[in-house]
């Protein structure tokens, strides 16, 4: 039974269509994804667990454990996310009823569909094992039955590591009493023996109707799980085979040393019960109608006839005579029906096994699906199909419901998704005009946010999702952007204001100062902001330079000229006139002597109020042509040298094959200054060859 939701769409991507089940963390809707256009089972954990971190964390388990395993048999897990506090995981949307509902309905299963249940789930946990992986909750509600009973294996909520050792008592708490091991109910540690005693307990509930322990509480089950002597399924009335009743004994055993090991050695142990149980595989009959299948249409028919002699016992002995010919025509038609469903049967076991219907099913599962009724010989093909999802079968060759003869090929075509067509490109065209075009293309069009752009003028097109030119089926939508002009920031006002306080106030807001001129004036403190251009309160590009006129003061003085010389002579002859030396930066010039003042801001001549810097420009020689051999591996990332003097940053990076180019030292750094920045950053990879780092040295707190 479902329940219709009000609509829900999770990330814009995932849609809650109805109710389908709960349990004990969690809530399962029938849900639609959007983007690839098929229905899953969306998981979404309760909301009083969702503040518990461990219940969090044991919902994210289940998605990580499940989406480890790929089997034809367990359920296949897409994605998992979170929306605000809710908290939820993406599977395959499996059809069909759960095992629990099929033992509830028929109260008990043939044989030979017991064990093919079993061989199943014993498949499915056998890839589990194998992964390292056990389940630690199998039981009928967690055994999904499609319509050609198909085994999927769910829930791995509680699932953990083979290797594990350690097991906490809110897990234990998860674990299904009336299913679980004893080892599993004790806290002791677990193995795979533990998952095939659960396997135990459903094979037996399978065959007689009932559990193997009943008790009015909980623990009154516990306790018999650990103390009662095993059951004896032949103990119920029931008629069980002497071998599968050996099968379900050795897995109810209480030691986990005197089960069956591993699901494979179950997986044996079964097959060869369908010998003795029933012909075939025990899954399918040779016309395709399973077991289960069976059983519910001759329970159908034995209601009917009930209900047909009923109605005869009640008639008059006129309406009794008259009905008693209808019966015995009915009784000749009957054998007439029967001989020619016989012949069929017939002719169609001459034709071989029909193909089933594998639309929707991915390509694992419906090789395994032709395989399991006698067909090997496989093909497989790609084709564009409209409405069955890329890497989902799309039609099969011969079709659904057609026979195939012994040695036949089957063709599974594959869908590639719907047909596609490359994108237009429309960024630069006004949004009216683009929409009309993509609209006659096929597409539908919704117009997005407007996002910044610094080569599409303010209200064109500015890009489009997806891309121009990419590949996308028809009628997808298209999303336009809009331009909102170039990103620009807002120019704070600076005037009045100190020369490092001006420069402050800009880089908060993303830009640089640059002084043009130091005009003298006597009323105006020398380093003080005149003018600025761009004004405060207009809009400028990020990173770009608000050039400003400082005063000098009423004793401005003229920069001297230090180009020529080495930098403990600019830093001599500025001090003389009342300056400092600001940032240096090394340049590579050959046509000086290293160390060679080859430049400096301001320029000579210019006019600087008392105690204002000068930044130097200083020679060094150019890094020879080096070409890396060949075979050389790659540099590591770049070191962070961050904090470290400029010798203990060489020594770093020359450790990790690097060399310095260039070092920058920032304005007001102390002698003893550390680094602050490099180029490539810390973490960086540099291109292939290159080999050099700068560096850039300042004052503490930069």
């Amino acid at each position: 039974m479902t329940l219709e939701v009000p609509e829900t769409i999770y990330n814009n991507r995932y849609r809650l269509d109805a109710k389908v089940g709960e349990g004990g963390m969690a809530v399962v809707y029938r849900g639609y994804d959007l983007l690839l256009r098929r229905q899953v089972a969306v998981k979404v954990l309760r909301p009083q667990f969702a503040a518990d971190e461990d219940f969090v964390q044991r919902f994210y388990q289940e998605a990580q454990a499940a989406a480890k395993l790929s089997h034809p048999n367990i359920v296949n897990t897409y994605d998992v996310g979170e929306v605000g506090d809710s908290h939820y995981i993406v599977q395959e949307f499996v059809g069909g009823e759960t095992l629990a509902s099929l033992i509830a309905r028929e109260h008990r299963l043939p044989e030979s569909a017991a064990i093919g249940f079993a061989i199943q789930i014993c498949a499915a946990l056998g890839a589990a094992h194998r992964g390292e992986l056990l389940h630690r909750d199998i039981k009928p509600s967690n055994i999904l039955i499609t319509l050609e009973d198909t085994v999927r294996v769910a829930d791995f909520g509680i699932a953990r590591a083979a290797n594990a050792q350690t097991i906490t008592n809110k897990e234990n708490v998860f674990a299904s009493v009336p299913y679980g091991a004893p080892e599993h109910l004790t806290g002791q540690p677990l193995s795979e023996a533990s998952d095939l005693y659960s396997v135990g307990v459903v094979l037996y509930e399978m065959v007689t109707g009932k559990r193997p322990y009943d008790a009015e509480t909980a623990m009154g089950v516990a306790m018999a799980h650990l103390n009662a002597p095993v059951p004896d399924p032949a103990d119920t009335g029931v008629t069980v085979s002497p071998q599968l009743r050996d099968v379900i004994m050795r897995l109810l055993r209480k030691s986990p040393k005197e089960r069956y090991q591993t699901a494979g050695e179950a997986l044996v142990a079964l097959r060869a019960c369908l010998g003795t149980g029933a012909a075939g595989d025990g899954h399918a009959s040779r016309n395709g109608e399973t077991d289960t299948a069976l059983v519910r249409r001759k329970n159908a028919a034995a209601e009917a006839r009930r209900r047909w002699f009923s109605s005869l016992d009640d008639a008059s002995p006129s309406i009794w005579s008259s009905r008693r010919a209808i019966a015995i025509a009915s009784g000749i038609v009957a054998l007439i029906l029967i001989a020619v469903v016989a012949y069929t049967l017939r002719r169609d076991i001459g034709l071989g096994p029909r193909v089933p219907d594998l639309t929707g099913k991915s390509t694992a599962d419906a090789v395994a699906a032709l395989h399991a009724i006698g067909i090997d010989d496989v093909q497989i093909k790609a084709r564009e199909d409209p409405i069955v999802s890329a890497g989902l079968i799309s039609t099969t060759d011969p079709a659904s419901g057609a026979p195939v003869r012994p040695g036949a090929v089957v063709t599974l075509f594959v869908s590639s998704g719907p047909p596609t067509q490359g994108l237009p490109n429309v960024v630069g065209r006004d949004p009216k005009s683009a929409t009309q075009f993509l609209t006659q293309k096929g597409f539908t069009v919704r117009m997005g946010v407007p996002v910044h752009s610094s080569s599409v003028l303010k209200g064109l097109v500015a890009k489009t999702n997806p891309a121009p030119g990419a590949k996308v089926a028809q009628h997808s939508i298209v999303v336009l952007f809009p331009s909102g002009g170039p990103f620009s920031v807002n120019v704070p006002n600076v005037v009045n204001l100190s020369d490092a306080d001006a420069r402050k106030l800009l880089a908060k807001a993303g830009l640089t100062l640059r002084v043009s001129q130091v005009v003298p004036n006597v009323n105006i403190p020398a380093q003080t902001v005149m003018d600025q251009e761009p004004n405060g309160g207009s809009q400028a590009p990020p990173g770009s330079a608000v050039v400003v006129e400082e005063s000098g003061g009423p004793n401005a003085i003229t920069v001297p000229n230090v180009v020529g010389g080495t930098l403990e002579d600019a830093r001599n002859s500025l001090a003389q006139a009342g300056l400092t030396v600001g940032a240096v930066a090394q340049v590579a010039d050959a046509s000086t002597t290293a160390g060679t003042v080859v430049s400096q801001n301001p320029q000579p001549g210019a006019q600087s109020g008392a105690g204002s810097s000068v930044d130097l420009y200083i020679a060094v020689a150019p890094a020879g042509p080096s070409a890396p051999p060949a075979s050389a591996a790659p540099l590591p990332p770049v070191p962070n040298v961050v904090g470290m003097t400029v010798d203990d940053a060489k020594a770093a990076l020359a450790k990790a094959g690097y060399t310095v180019n260039t070092v920058t030292v920032e304005p007001n750094s102390p002698p003893d200054a550390k680094v602050v920045s490099t180029q490539p950053a810390a973490g960086a990879t540099p291109a292939a060859g290159a080999t050099t780092v700068d560096l850039v040295v300042g004052p503490p707190g930069h």
